[in-house]
């Protein structure tokens, strides 16, 4: 399924990766270098992530976040994934999830 929202999480790894200095010799970002800085991650599925083809999962961010030496939460994506994560009973449970609701609505 084709992901319709812009690709965020992209152009903030771009971004990213400019800024650290991990580029090819034109100054593109080096995507290879930093998939060989993610065991367990694929070029492919960060390649997905990277163009908006498929969302960035939380182990993606993670590896990202860990690789680039930055929190996770500088992605909008896994700002989203945690707040859906606190608003959703079946993961944080039926009264932390009300409690989330009620701050989210008096904000």
């Amino acid at each position: 399924m084709t992901q319709t929202n812009p690709p965020q999480f992209g152009a903030k790894l771009r971004e990213l990766l400019i800024n650290n200095g991990i580029v090819t010799r034109m100054g593109n970002p080096d995507w290879t270098a930093l998939v060989q800085q993610m065991p367990g991650v694929s070029y492919e599925s960060l390649r997905k992530a990277i163009v908006g083809e498929r969302a960035p999962s939380e182990k993606i961010m993670r590896k990202v976040s860990q690789a680039l030496d930055v929190e996770p939460t500088v992605f909008a994506e896994y700002q989203l994934l945690q707040a859906r994560s606190a608003l959703d009973p079946d993961q944080a449970g039926w009264e932390s999830a009300t409690n989330a609701l009620k701050r989210w609505e008096s904000a």
